[in-house]
């Protein structure tokens, strides 16, 4: 009975969080900015490689094992005609100590997903997070595929489905980025993720004591991730996404360390972060944890793939 009623004041927060904006900030959707930083990564990519890409869809699978490093996307694609259904968590602080069983005790973040792959090279995916009710819609295509590099370019639209007030557009938010990875090692395989986020609307709050905490629409990333193969079907992952420039008051850098455990058609991961939003955009812009404080949560992602 408390679990719920605790679960039932988190989401109420959330509600009156929305309600108490004392100044909402409204901005055209600027995608040229995000299209600058793609095509000036794939330019560098490209010449880096100085050569033809050759489609090696295995060097994909080789590099990660699902389409989420943990937070950041990943250089993986979905193989046509196949299905990959996701559950992902993230639970409250790990310094609760055994009075919150170390953060599960507290209200969790979860979200549901599928993904198509549409083609060797493209897929699509949906997915629903408990935070702020949001939706998402994402697609991933493949650019580029050989020994020395791999480019992907990924986009999601996410929509807040909180009764709020706001409109449809008002509850938009964006994300892409251009995905460049590399396998270093027969163990060692890493990931650069420059990327944009956007939200149409954001807030500014008056907090007790005169403070006041405001949101910027958009927020500049480059994101770094590795993988380490400990043994044939376990491996140990970095996820880490660097805010550049401004960012929403009271904000910090995600950072993501945990295991792959691979088993047939499943993969599990477990991991601790510094961020209960699980959608990129999300992360990137309003978790409030912070790596120098030592806020990491646990969490765990289970991915089924269907044939």
């Amino acid at each position: 009975m408390m679990v719920h009623w605790i679960i039932d004041v988190d989401q109420q927060v959330e509600v009156n969080r929305s309600r108490n904006r004392n100044q909402r900030i409204m901005r055209k959707n600027n995608l040229s900015k995000l299209w600058l930083v793609s095509v000036l990564a794939v330019s560098t990519a490209t010449m880096a490689t100085g050569q033809n890409g050759v489609s090696e869809p295995k060097i994909a699978e080789m590099i990660f094992w699902t389409p989420n490093v943990i937070i950041s996307p990943s250089s993986k694609q979905v193989d046509k005609g196949t299905r990959e259904f996701s559950i992902q968590h993230g639970f409250g602080l790990l310094s609760g100590g055994e009075k919150t069983l170390f953060g599960l005790d507290d209200p969790a973040n979860i979200r549901f997903g599928l993904d198509w792959g549409l083609k060797e090279w493209f897929s699509v995916g949906v997915g629903r997070s408990k935070y702020a009710k949001t939706y998402d819609v994402r697609a991933k295509a493949r650019f580029r595929s050989n020994s020395q590099l791999m480019v992907n370019i990924f986009s999601n639209v996410g929509v807040e489905t909180l009764s709020d007030g706001r409109s449809f557009t008002q509850r938009l938010s964006y994300f892409s980025g251009v995905i460049l990875s590399r396998k270093l090692s027969e163990k060692l395989f890493v990931q650069m993720m420059p990327g944009w986020s956007h939200f149409n609307l954001v807030e500014k709050n008056e907090l007790p004591g005169g403070v006041v905490e405001e949101e910027v629409n958009d927020h500049v990333v480059v994101g770094v991730s590795a993988r380490y193969q400990l043994k044939r079907r376990a491996s140990l992952l970095v996820d880490f996404l660097p805010a550049l420039g401004a960012r929403s008051d009271g904000s910090n850098n995600v950072m993501s360390v945990g295991v792959d455990l691979k088993t047939g058609g499943h993969v599990f991961q477990l991991f601790v972060l510094t961020s209960q939003w699980i959608t990129p955009q999300h992360a990137i812009s309003r978790s409030r944890r912070s790596i120098s404080d030592r806020d990491f949560g646990f969490g765990f992602s289970i991915h089924r793939t269907f044939w």
